[in-house]
């Protein structure tokens, strides 16, 4: 009977501990993943020096594929300022910045992170353009109106022209009148989206957008007059 009695003790015990010792550790978590927005994320883009981007930078944290709210995302750039720079998610699990690119030209980054999520941290490109032998039309609407601005730009031989789709511009592209100059950035596009083209030769070139505009300045449509080179 005693060893009977002890038996059962012993069992009732070990059976506690296990159970004590599932309960403590809990449930795990799936990780937080962060990735930039499907859409309007803001990569890419192209901008004057010392001037903020047209488009926020937007980032979306999720867990299993849930949205993820009040997540910290920091926000760093080595050139330029963001802001903010610490941000939260918001309840779609989103969180976005305003990027100011550096004085510097060419291509500049900025980062977005999450401590201890799967794929972070995530880096943003753009191209910073101006300066000597360079200039800058924005690509508008519907907001904006549907329109290049400045619709008319002269600049000297050599220059490279930028085109930078604004923000929420949607189905636009450059297509020449002579389809030649300058040569078509291809099929309509929607921000964030930036185009470039080298000028070479004097001279006045038309061009359009295909969904907005027509040859001989219909609708939404720009000249490029190239002078000769200082």
């Amino acid at each position: 009977m005693r060893r009977y009695c002890a038996a059962v003790i012993l069992a009732a015990v070990a059976a506690g501990g296990a159970c004590g010792s599932g309960s403590d550790g809990g449930p795990s978590q799936s990780p937080l993943v962060v990735a930039k927005t499907a859409t309007k994320s803001g990569d890419a883009q192209a901008g004057l020096p010392g001037q903020t981007l047209p488009s926020a930078l937007r980032v979306v944290v999720t867990r299993d594929g849930v949205p993820e709210a009040d997540v910290s995302v920091t926000w760093a750039t080595a050139a330029g300022s963001v802001a903010p720079s610490s941000d939260q998610t918001d309840a779609n699990g989103e969180s976005t910045t305003a990027w100011t690119l550096g004085d510097g030209a060419g291509q500049q980054t900025a980062t977005a992170s999450v401590t201890g999520a799967t794929g972070s941290p995530l880096t943003f490109t753009a191209t910073a353009t101006g300066g000597p032998g360079q200039a800058f039309v924005q690509v508008l609407g519907p907001g904006g109106g549907n329109r290049f601005d400045p619709a008319a730009l002269t600049v000297a031989a050599g220059a490279t022209v930028t085109w930078q789709w604004g923000t929420n511009a949607q189905s636009h592209n450059v297509v020449p009148d002579d389809n030649a100059t300058p040569a078509t950035s291809g099929t309509v596009a929607n921000a964030p989206h930036f185009y470039q083209y080298t000028f070479t030769t004097p001279g006045i070139y038309h061009y359009h957008c295909a969904s907005h505009g027509g040859v001989g300045g219909i609708g939404m449509s720009g000249t490029v007059t190239v002078t000769p080179a200082p």
